[in-house]
């Protein structure tokens, strides 16, 4: 693919997964690429904010990750996600002899 075929798309144009910015209704909404992994296995989504915040309270067990920081579900609101783009919650991992 060379910049001179028809098949090549300026960069202005490419996107990301986690950096997709979709038009809807003429406002601009972020959306989340969260994975989230429990006991039924390994699902992956692409959530507007809000939900992401539902979907941390329905695992509110689990160890939430943001951008690959561990933070604590209970803090988490709309206004820490605004610049997040993605979230891992997976089952805590417990110890012991």
């Amino acid at each position: 693919m060379t910049s001179e075929s028809n098949d090549y798309l300026p960069v202005m144009y490419r996107t990301r997964l986690v950096d997709v910015v979709n038009q809807i209704g003429g406002v601009s909404m972020h959306q989340i690429k969260v994975q989230l992994s429990d006991k039924n296995g390994h699902s992956q989504m692409l959530l507007s904010p809000a939900e992401t915040v539902e979907t941390i309270k329905q695992n509110s067990s689990s160890w939430v990750y943001a951008d690959n920081q561990k933070i604590d579900p209970g803090q988490v609101d709309e206004a820490n996600l605004s610049t997040v783009s993605s979230v891992r919650i997976v089952s805590g991992l417990v110890g012991g002899c």
